[in-house]
């Protein structure tokens, strides 16, 4: 009778249903962590891309800025910063008076002025460029 419950063990349903449960849970356990390592590696691939394109359009804006680098325009634009003058021209350079130079003084201390639009200001409406 024995030998027959064993059987009787091996056709019932809720044991194969039972094993195969058991079974497939290390194979359930091991798809949601290759599903979980694939979610990271798409989620990193998207960083990667945002990264890849704010690079390009940086090498973009750099190779816009060598070829402005490159022109004549930039060449003329940093002479006349440096006060250099074309075959010609007259400079004109403002000179500051008294008054000036001691409203100068004072305004100094608060704030250095070191560029030709700055001088200018200063000297046509007296007083140094708000920011």
């Amino acid at each position: 009778m024995k030998s027959q419950q064993r059987w009787q063990i091996w056709k019932s349903p809720y044991f194969w249903l039972i094993t195969v449960a058991l079974l497939a849970l290390p194979l359930l356990a091991d798809f949601n962590v290759r599903l979980a390592y694939s979610r990271q590696l798409t989620a990193e691939e998207a960083q990667l891309q945002q990264q890849i394109a704010d690079e390009q359009a940086r090498q973009a804006a750099l190779k816009e800025l060598e070829q402005y680098v490159k022109s004549d325009a930039y060449v003329e634009h940093w002479a006349r910063m440096a006060r250099l003058t074309k075959p010609g021209e007259v400079p004109v350079v403002p000179v500051p008076t008294e008054l000036d130079r001691k409203v100068g003084a004072a305004q100094s201390t608060a704030r250095t002025a070191n560029d030709i639009h700055s001088e200018w200001w200063l000297v046509l409406f007296d007083r140094t460029p708000s920011p």
